[in-house]
């Protein structure tokens, strides 16, 4: 997924917020499952802020994936 640069640069900051086994929580909490058209937990938290942070469709959304 592109973002654009000014919240791609916030993204980044953002993640260094996060635990550094957010990625192994998504898992064990059932959040990601397994990768289908979203290949990763990172990608899946960056469609999640985009749909619920950036208020963009779910349309819009799924083009950017």
């Amino acid at each position: 997924m592109k973002l654009p640069p000014l919240l791609d640069t916030r993204f980044a900051q953002f993640l260094q917020v996060l635990p550094a086994d957010y990625h192994e929580q998504a898992y064990a909490f059932k959040a990601f499952a397994r990768p289908r058209k979203i290949k990763s937990p990172l990608q899946l938290l960056q469609l999640v802020l985009a749909y619920c942070g950036l208020d963009l469709s779910l349309r819009s959304c799924a083009g950017e994936v």
